[in-house]
């Protein structure tokens, strides 16, 4: 189980991601790659994020050694399943936009950092 601050944090990712795909959209008249790049960026942030809550977060009340090595193994996983996810879009999206991509991509990291500045 994921805990509220972790989810919060995601929604507000998803949140970042939505509005900066609403930008794609617009300063490309439309465009469905710009829109798509943007998302795809998005995804290869949030989905290793929510992985790394996954692993970090799978065990309660243990002793602080035992969280820590958690923590790094879900870093490690998270910094390996994003630089995969983000090879895999340049690989296979023919149609990429990389300046949507790199928009999507750093609107959801910078849920984090507002996600310390915007407390619920």
């Amino acid at each position: 189980m994921v805990n509220l601050e972790v989810r919060r944090i995601l929604r507000l990712q998803a949140t970042l991601v939505g509005v900066a795909m609403l930008i794609g959209l617009i300063s490309s008249a439309g465009s469905a790659p710009v829109a798509v790049s943007v998302m795809l960026g998005g995804v290869a942030v949030i989905v290793p994020a929510l992985v790394y809550a996954r692993i970090a977060y799978a065990k309660c009340h243990v002793p602080p050694m035992e969280l820590m090595k958690a923590h790094f193994k879900a870093e490690a996983v998270k910094f390996c399943l994003t630089a995969l996810l983000s090879a895999a879009v340049l690989v296979f999206f023919k149609d990429l936009s990389v300046a949507g991509f790199l928009g999507g991509f750093f609107a959801a990291v910078s849920g984090y950092g507002f996600g310390l500045l915007v407390k619920n």
